[in-house]
């Protein structure tokens, strides 16, 4: 006997090699390597899901990409330099961080598409043949085995098998043969292609994907009220597209919450205007192939305007936006006698408190008072009120090494303010006094605890008073620095004559020009200077190269006096839930002021002078005259070209339709003998159909001697056949209801 060949030669002696198409045929018709597809695509899928992937928007720009994985680190600790470079092989910009921009992705839903349109053509040919060539015979066998099967006595009538079968829209072809009728029964017969719609569904949808993916576009980007944007680079052989934002317009509540953000925007091709029309986060604007979308809204930018002093002639016009953030305390200082402002602004916290954590917020800052003294301005967090203002003198100036890394002891925030005498001076023969104050004690008497002031009598003298035991408040004394004789201990409630004067010490009380807490609108005289606190605000700022007659970068802020509605949705030193200027009379609903129009701050840095507008002012510093048209909004903008997109809403619906037909319009095909004694049923259905039930319903309407108990409709709902009519017992007898088995 000759031996066998190898697999290649019983194949037909034709091929000598495996064939590796076939070999790729057989794994992608594979049920098994489908699964395993499915499986390792879902796997995947859901690592996308789980793990934060790059902004879209972002995922082409490295270094954007290599923050994100830095800032994914705390969570995912040293596994994450694993999950950025999987799979090791190349470089990965991100790896699974950034999985749905990766080549083996797109490898693997291009062979997911690939098997499950290889699949569907594999199986079109025979089942396209059920379709149209269905067998319309099978050997007796096959209604003793059949999974559907049922059997009954024939009626009278065996046309009438036939006759119901039409009733309930079946298409039914007969034969004699053998003593026999054999019946043919097929209805929804064009439902079993709906496979291959779901398989089409799947495929647009893989298509849509990729077409998405590689031949869409989509730019995002802020612009101004009165701004343009092309978006195209220059000098490309493409008809330039430009983005025009006419008005960005947002509604707020009276308690700050956003109603609605939406902006008045134009769109040119080729520079003429093509479309026009209000955009929202939900209603885009289609215009060139593109539909625009509202992303983001941002009220913090100014238009500024700088011309040449002596020509006039404009030489900068821009709106800026204003993206950084400084949160501290409004205060006003000014002259404690005359009144005079020296100073309105918002102080920006420089110094984080070194034991609080910076993240809840607060800061400090110093302002000097003299070269020995300065004011440390403190915000501390506050879990009722959010933030609490601070003032506490410190004896050192305020660029002194000892300055920096002040904690809460340090700055002496937690402590009570030390004790001070408060004394009345009166004229001769005068029963107002001419003094009545407080008397800081800022020094110390070398070798003992006593603690002195200075007090200017209205004659030029120099009387100091103070305590003996400043921890106690008591041995309160006095000594004119010009009249050495003149010099004494009183008790509270005692005067003594000093020349002209009268000198009354009170007694003892807190120093409040040393340290203490103020509220929005409250004040404090700090030797000769008042302090008012208005409130803590946000202040957005920039800095700017390009601004003429700057020397360097300049800082651009816009103070918004309390109006600003955004600025409790951002981060900075000094916290969220920060408490707009306050003014009883004239609060906005958002805790502005109504008087007050937004300010322009330009720093120049290099020792020039600090340049502030009000709204619709100019100035001139050297040979520009700067001008501040006013605070802007910005509109985030989302410009998408989306090829896939109409390919992927057609998937959408063809999968709908395809499901829908299979799950609810199953095919169903009958096969009947019908001999003069009893008709055999069988047939085949979906999962979804219980054809024995339907069986036992139909024998039940061919047999006038059983009354059918209805559950339902025919198809798909239950029937029960009842007892025969006139029988009492019939559960022993196998011809009841028409002798059905």
């Amino acid at each position: 006997m000759a031996a066998l060949g190898s697999r290649a030669e019983r194949r037909g002696g034709r091929v000598e090699f495996p064939d590796p198409v076939y070999w790729i045929w057989r794994r992608l018709t594979s049920v098994r390597f489908a699964i395993y597809l499915i499986f390792v695509t879902t796997l995947f899928a859901l690592a996308g899901v789980i793990i934060p992937q790059v902004p879209p928007q972002l995922a082409s720009d490295a270094v954007a990409v290599e923050q994100h994985v830095e800032a994914q680190r705390g969570t995912w600790g040293f596994f994450t330099d694993v999950l950025a470079d999987f799979p090791w092989l190349y470089e990965t910009n991100g790896g699974i961080f950034n999985l749905f921009n990766q080549p083996y992705w797109f490898a693997l839903v291009a062979v997911l598409a690939l098997a499950i349109t290889t699949c569907t053509v594999s199986r079109f040919p025979p089942i396209w043949r059920t379709v149209r060539r269905p067998p319309k015979r099978v050997n007796d066998a096959y209604f003793e085995r059949a999974r559907h099967r049922f059997d009954f006595a024939t009626p009278a009538d065996p046309a009438l098998v036939i006759e119901r079968l039409r009733a309930r829209r079946f298409k039914v072809q007969s034969e004699q043969r053998d003593g026999a009728l054999y019946v043919f029964a097929d209805r929804f017969q064009w439902s079993q292609l709906a496979t291959f719609v779901s398989h089409l569904a799947l495929i647009m949808l893989v298509l849509g994907t990729l077409l998405t993916k590689f031949g869409g576009e989509e730019f995002q980007f802020w612009l101004g009220e009165g701004q343009s944007r092309p978006l195209f680079a220059p000098g490309s052989d493409r008809a330039q597209i430009q983005v025009i934002v006419d008005d960005a317009i947002a509604r707020f509540a009276d308690d700050g919450q956003a109603l609605d953000f939406r902006s008045e925007v134009r769109v040119a091709l080729g520079g003429e205007e093509v479309a026009a029309g209000a955009v929202t986060v939900n209603g885009p604007l289609h215009a060139a192939g593109y539909r625009v979308h509202q992303a983001a809204y941002w009220e913090h930018g100014v238009a500024l305007q700088v011309r040449n002093a002596e020509s006039g002639q404009l030489v900068y016009s821009e709106t800026l936006f204003l993206d950084q953030q400084i949160v501290g305390p409004r205060v006003r200082t000014s002259d404690a006698r005359t009144g005079a402002v020296f100073a309105e602004e918002v102080v920006t916290l420089v110094q984080p408190i070194a034991d609080i954590d910076p993240s809840l917020g607060g800061g400090y800052t110093l302002i000097p008072l003299d070269a020995g003294r300065s004011i440390a301005l403190v915000l501390l967090p506050d879990s009722e009120l959010g933030l609490r203002f601070f003032y506490s003198l410190l004896p050192f100036a305020a660029d002194a090494p000892a300055a920096s890394g002040l904690n809460t002891q340090d700055l002496g925030i937690l402590e009570e303010p030390p004790a001070a005498p408060r004394v009345r001076v009166f004229e001769a023969g005068a029963t107002a006094p001419i003094v009545d104050d407080v008397i800081s004690l800022t020094e110390r008497i070398a070798d003992s605890s006593a603690r002195v002031g200075l007090l200017s009598l209205p004659d030029g003298d120099r009387l100091a008073v103070g305590f003996n035991d400043l921890a106690t408040a008591s041995g309160f004394f006095y000594f004119n620095l010009d009249q050495q004789d003149e010099r004494g201990v009183l008790q509270p409630g005692d005067r003594v004559a000093l020349g002209d004067f009268t000198l009354e010490y009170l007694g003892a009380e807190q120093d409040l020009a040393q340290r203490g807490t103020l509220t929005p609108g409250e004040t404090r005289r700090i030797g000769g200077v008042e302090l008012a606190y208005l409130g803590a605000e946000s202040v957005f700022f920039t800095g700017e190269d390009d601004l003429p007659g700057a020397g360097g970068e300049a800082l651009v802020a816009l103070e918004r006096f309390g109006q600003a509605r955004t600025a409790e949705e951002f981060n900075a030193l000094g916290g969220e839930d920060v408490d707009l200027a306050f003014n009883s009379t004239t609060q906005t609903s958002s805790g502005g002021i109504f008087e007050r129009p937004s300010r322009l701050v330009l720093a120049f840095g290099g020792g020039n002078p600090r340049l502030e507008l009000d709204e619709g002012q100019s100035a001139r510093v050297g040979e520009f005259e700067y001008s501040f048209l006013g605070p802007r909004e910005f509109t985030g903008l989302n410009v998408r070209r989306d090829p896939g997109g109409t390919v992927f809403w057609i998937a959408i619906g063809l999968g709908i339709f395809g499901v829908s037909l299979t799950f609810f319009v199953p095919r169903r095909r009958i096969w009947a003998r019908i001999t003069p004694e009893r008709t055999y049923i069988a047939g085949q259905a979906g999962h979804a159909v219980n054809l024995r039930r339907e069986f036992a319903a139909l024998a039940g309407e061919l047999d006038e001697t059983v009354a059918p108990q209805r559950r339902g409709g025919w198809f798909g709902d239950d029937y029960q056949l009842d007892q025969p009519v006139g029988s009492e017992d019939a559960s022993d007898d196998s011809e009841t209801a028409g002798g059905a088995r």
